[in-house]
Order: C-alpha cells, then structure tokens, then sequence
C-alpha cells in the first residue's frame, strides 16, 4: 500500500473544510471484452539489454504479478516458459481470501494513481470494475481517538489536521535543509517542534508518523529525509486518487494467468548459471534447464539468500539486496454482520501499547461490513511477534475503547502473516540511507546475460507497488525479446 503526501494534504485540508472523505460512490465501468491481446511498454519504450544467447526456454522463479506477466508475455511470443512456485497458489503478495462470504484482499489491495497506470488499462480489457477508494480521504476522515477513548473534535481537530496538511508544503524545504543522514523521522520532529502548543504538536506527531510509516511500511528513523514519493527526484508517473478492483486482485491474476506449465509447490534452492544456459534446481532435488531464468521472488527472499546463485551475485547486486528495506504491512480483517460503529472512513487510535493505530472502514469496497487494521513499519514489525489470539483480544479491547461500548464478536476474523511467510519476508521495498535508486537499477540487472531479475523491488519509480511488478514483468520480457513493448493475452 502506497499513498502520496501531497494526496493526504488535500485529503486533511478537506476533512478541515468538513467535506466527507474516504469511500467515494460508484463505479469505473469495464464492459466485459473478450480474450484478447494487448501491447503494452513498461512506460520507458527502450529495449533493454544485457541477453546472452537465444532466447529457447526460459524458467521463471515465482508466480506472483510479476512472473505470471513475464510468463505470459514470453507466451504470446511463442517461447517456451515453465514457471515455478514455492507456494501452494499464484498470486506471491497478492491474496484476495473469501471471509465470511466476502472478497478481501489480504496483499495488495489498491491501485494507486489509476489514471494511466497500466492496472486500470488491465482492469477495463479482463472487464473489472474498479471503485474509487481514497486511502488518503480514509485517513482524514478517521476519528482520532485518544488512550482512553476520547476524541479529537471540533475546533481542536480542524487545527491539529490544517497542521498536518502543512507537512507536505514544508516537507521540501525541510529536507532540502536537513542535510545528508536525515531522516524522514528527522523532518518529521523538526515540523512538530515549530508548533507552540503541545497538546496539538503530540497530536500531530501521531497522525504524521502513522499515516507515512504505514504508507512505507518502514520506521521513519531507517528512511533518508529525501525519500518521501512525491518530492523532487520521485516523479509520479500516473495521477488520481486510489481506487480497488472489484472482486478484489484475484480478478487480475485469473485474467493474466497464462496457459503454461505452473508447477506450485517448486522451492527453488539454487540458480546456476552457465555459457549454454541455465539450471535451476528445487528442494526436491529436481533440476530444469533452460536458456534463461527470471528470478521475480520478493527482496525479502533474496535477503535471506535462501536462493544460492552460480556463480555468486555481483558485489555491487549483493549490496543492493543487502541495503534496500524490505517493510513490514500485516492486517486485522473483522467481518462483522452489522455496521456496529459510527459513520466515520475508519479509526486513528492514540495509544501507547498498540500496534493497531490505523483501522479504516472496508465495508464499501468488500460489501460488507468490514473493519480493517493496517500495521505498517515498526507495528507490523510488533504484530508479526503476537499470537493471533493476542491480536484478536487486543483488537476487541481497542475497539471497544474507540467506540465507547463492545462489539459483538466478528463473523470471522483474519490476521496476515507476510513477515512470518518463507515465501514472502515481509511485504514491500522502502529506501534506505544505503540503498537508494542506484541500487534499484543494480538489483533489476541481468547476471552473464542468462539471470534476469523482476518484481516492485527493481522497479526505479514504482517500488512498492503492484503497478511496478507489472511493469517490470513487462520489461523484462522485453529484455528477453528484444522488443520495446510486448503482447499480453487478457482473459476477459
């Protein structure tokens, strides 16, 4: 999940107006097409190099948005493509889960900036609605709920979100003048510390560090000053709100989803490259030969160096891998049977114990009446070390606070595990005082023209977002065809 700062001034400035943010009514219609092939580039248009040798067979490593892109593409092209999984299903960190009848996406749920990102342009060919759902409106139009289950209100709300807002016009300045080795957590105490009154500057600490550590996933002290998307040097390539498919993102999977051989199941142990191709070898000790690989495994994977590499990575990839972040999302889905809470987009909640700062309201975009909590840099980091009966007390007892009365208990209730899955290691790329673009680029480069790499964690402008697997899935396979767009097939 991604939001943009400049988005969440515009969403605060509003909530001060007193507009009503978060879920907006209606739908993007998508007419129902038929299968069909679409040419797409990965937004550059060049054609990558650094191939060695023809292009016969190529094996790629993890089936999630990434892989299953790069598979079909090399699909429509006629090479032969086996794709191996670790897991038991398609998807990596994308997971739409039925909860008590409803569609919940438990990865990756939004597709930021819809206007001309290439998801909206996927939706509309496989015939997927998408539903505006501003993640930025929902912080605004939380209530802002104290330790013990007072709210923020009136005058005093107004005051303390128009001095959040102002962070984004500051943040500039702010980090053109901090320095080299600041921090966004730096930026953020130098803001708050310029507001006389302490009551409001703790208030708007809060709100700060919980919207931007959730939106990185990553504490804000491990982030560089310069790193917040939307300042100079971080170009957003596509505009608009946020907005989430219907039926969740399992509707995209089944429509990319290529007719080649998937094999689940298949953890991959080593990659050996060599002067005629290469050998990728699984735990069960079977090995398959191809002419090339994809490795499109979450950087949490390539972290744990799980996957051993013939010959060993470059010095100047191993260091990328080493000092990206990889940051931690976890949720608390609660489907419930009635709408038991307040008109509000979801909660922000105060207290000093708690990992679950932020709930938003799910029930427009899931149809049903759902709360979710997003736990995002050091409280998914807290969350991952609790049993789910303790998350799910936790949750009661928090909610109950935020409400002013007990709940009755979820029809069901889910609770993530991405930091804790061998096949996932957490949830997505952050920056680092070490690792910034330059090693996105080393980390997306081939090695002896025969190892190519994918997946959000080598996509230079969109890490961190399903859009960046996509694209990169689509350069890659450029890369393997010579081409500077490639066709999909979509299933409609």
């Amino acid at each position: 999940m991604r939001t943009t700062m400049r988005g969440m001034a515009a969403a605060l400035s509003a909530a001060v107006a007193g507009a009503v943010l978060g879920h907006r009514a209606g739908f993007q219609a998508a007419g129902r097409r038929p299968e069909g092939r679409w040419t797409v580039t990965d937004g550059a248009g060049a054609v990558p190099g650094g191939v060695a040798g023809d292009v016969t067979r190529v094996i790629v490593v993890g089936a999630g948005l990434a892989g299953l892109t790069v598979a079909n593409a090399l699909a429509c092209a006629g090479v032969e493509v086996l794709v191996l999984e670790a897991g038991d299903r398609v998807g990596g960190r994308i997971r739409t889960a039925e909860i008590a009848g409803a569609d919940v996406d438990l990865g990756a749920a939004w597709i930021h900036s819809p206007v001309g990102n290439p998801l909206s342009e996927l939706c509309a060919r496989a015939g997927v609605r998408r539903r505006p759902y501003d993640l930025d409106g929902l912080v605004a139009g939380a209530a802002l709920v104290g330790e013990h289950g007072e709210r923020a209100g009136g005058r005093f709300r107004r005051g303390l979100l128009r001095r959040a807002a102002g962070f984004e016009d500051a943040v500039a300045d702010l980090a053109a003048r901090a320095g080299d080795g600041a921090t966004l957590a730096d930026l953020v105490e130098v803001y708050c510390a310029a507001d006389t009154d302490a009551t409001r500057r703790s208030w708007v600490r809060f709100v700060l560090r919980t919207a931007i550590e959730t939106e990185l996933a990553a504490p804000l002290q491990a982030v560089p000053a310069t790193a917040l998307p939307g300042l100079p040097g971080f170009p957003e390539p596509y505009s608009g709100g946020d907005d989430v498919p219907v039926g969740g993102y399992r509707a995209l999977l089944a429509a990319l989803t290529p007719e080649v051989a998937i094999r689940t199941g298949a953890v991959v142990r080593s990659v050996r490259a060599g002067d005629d191709g290469v050998t990728v070898e699984t735990a069960d000790g079977h090995g398959e030969r191809g002419s090339h690989v994809v490795v499109t495994v979450p950087l949490g994977v390539l972290k744990a160096g799980v996957i051993g590499f013939v010959p060993v990575l470059p010095p100047v990839k191993a260091r990328a891998v080493a000092a990206l972040g990889f940051g931690a999302l976890e949720k608390v889905v609660l489907r419930y049977d009635a709408r038991h809470w307040d008109d509000v987009t979801g909660f922000l909640i105060r207290h000093r114990d708690t990992p679950l700062r932020a709930w938003v309201d799910a029930t427009g975009p899931v149809g049903a009446p759902t709360l979710v909590a997003l736990a995002g840099g050091p409280a998914g980091a807290a969350l991952a070390s609790w049993e789910e009966e303790k998350v799910l007390r936790h949750a009661r007892d928090l909610l109950r606070t935020a409400v002013s009365r007990s709940l009755p208990p979820p029809r069901e209730a889910v609770v993530t595990r991405w930091h804790e899955d061998p096949f996932a290691r957490g949830s997505y790329t952050h920056l680092t005082a070490g690792g910034g673009r330059a090693e996105i680029e080393a980390l997306a480069t081939p090695i002896a023209g025969r190892v190519l790499f994918a997946g959000e964690a080598t996509s230079g402008d969109r890490f961190g977002h399903a859009d960046g697997a996509f694209t990169s899935g689509v350069r890659e396979a450029g890369r393997l065809l010579g081409t500077g767009s490639v066709e999909l097939r979509i299933r409609g």
